[in-house]
């Protein structure tokens, strides 16, 4: 969910110290490297292309990794917020690996000017997260993003994907409607994700000055099974629309089987570059609320401004001791379908401080709209944990 810049920076470091103590020297290319203040200006002086200028849209090839991330730097400099992306090698190695399956638009003189990617926690995963857009201003309103979108879809479903689900920006509504346009749906809202100081270049005012909103949009590419799902009560209604407008097969359970006994492990991620946090159930017991609550205590006083709960659904123990969660400042955030083997993900969410200027959130559907309002209608009026 988090960008790993931190972690992945240390594994460099990492790594680049294995190779001293072994003798073999890596060295990492950056192509940031190479820029200068006269690149800079170039980049500023290039104009739009023609209306009707072609652009080819196709699954990224292992030679393709040098002219990405030049496309990285005309796009955004030397901003963008993850560092492999200006490294050639680590483009490759995602790909190679294949934690990342990417299409790119290529112009008629053979340059890179889109980028679009499916991330998975896994090789085998089957469903993965589309993120990673980026458009080269001169071929913004030339359909690159659309094309992209519509390739990859059709790359999943020859895979035999269940679903992609991606976190678009509700800076504006663009990237929502492009997701709505292949058959996309909303599936929640992410308050506050977005750490302040992004740059959208172009596409808002500049940087935000505050954190921002992200929304949570799931495009099926494969038939889901139909699924019993146990949501604790607070969250059943949000849920079941939904679930409803996506038409999934899903029928809410009611906890009956749920654990009796105390045991309840939780994974924690801190991000303190986001100052952000993930609490992700691995086992859960009759002491679930306690266990939550205690962590919740522990991260809170690391000064975090957002954190967020996943569940999985498909365990009675979520709605049999679970419904106590909007007491601790819970409110619903998505549902990601099909993420787990056993199932959906409910993903609850936190504020601890954070004003979310839910009047600058951008929807791009009437069900957008609804949901959002929904969801800020249950959140705590203070947000101060």
């Amino acid at each position: 969910m988090f960008p790993q810049v931190t972690d992945r920076n240390r594994l460099l470091d990492q790594d680049a110290a294995r190779c001293l103590r072994s003798g073999r020297l890596r060295v990492v290319r950056d192509v940031r490297d190479d820029l200068t203040d006269d690149h800079r200006e170039e980049m500023e002086r290039r104009p739009p292309v023609p209306a009707d200028a072609p652009v080819e849209v196709r699954i990224a090839l292992p030679e393709d990794a040098e002219a990405l991330a030049h496309c990285f730097v005309h796009t955004y400099g030397a901003t963008y917020i993850h560092d492999w992306a200006y490294r050639p090698d680590e483009i490759r190695r995602r790909w190679d690996d294949r934690v990342m399956v990417s299409v790119v638009g290529v112009s008629g003189e053979g340059e890179i000017v889109g980028h679009y990617a499916v991330d998975f926690d896994r090789p085998d995963a089957k469903v993965g997260e589309a993120g990673q857009a980026v458009v080269d201003p001169r071929w913004r309103g030339h359909h690159v993003f659309e094309s992209m979108t519509t390739s990859l879809a059709s790359w999943a479903k020859e895979q035999g994907l269940q679903g992609l689900y991606c976190e678009a920006t509700a800076a504006h509504p663009y990237s929502q409607r492009g997701e709505l346009a292949v058959g996309g749906h909303e599936t929640g809202f992410l308050i506050g994700y977005i750490p302040s100081g992004l740059d959208y270049k172009d596409i808002s005012s500049g940087a935000e000055r505050h954190r921002g909103t992200a929304a949570l949009m799931y495009l099926r590419t494969g038939e889901e099974r139909q699924r019993v799902v146990h949501v604790p009560e607070p969250f059943r209604d949000i849920t079941s629309r939904v679930y409803a407008n996506g038409s999934f097969r899903r029928d809410l359970g009611s906890g009956e089987g749920g654990a009796e006994t105390a045991g309840t492990v939780l994974a924690a991620t801190f991000q303190p570059d986001f100052r952000a946090a993930m609490l992700r159930a691995e086992h859960l017991g009759s002491d679930f609320h306690a266990v939550v609550e205690c962590e919740l205590t522990r991260l809170v006083a690391q000064d975090v401004d957002c954190v967020y709960l996943d569940l999985p659904v498909s365990d009675p123990t979520v709605a049999l001791h679970g419904g106590d969660l909007a007491d601790l400042g819970f409110f619903f955030s998505c549902i990601i379908p099909e993420l787990r083997d056993d199932g959906d993900l409910l993903r609850l969410q936190l504020l601890n401080g954070v004003d979310p200027h839910i009047e600058e959130i951008a929807t791009a559907s009437a069900f957008g709209e609804e949901l959002l309002r929904d969801i800020v209608a249950t959140m705590p009026r203070d947000s101060t944990v």
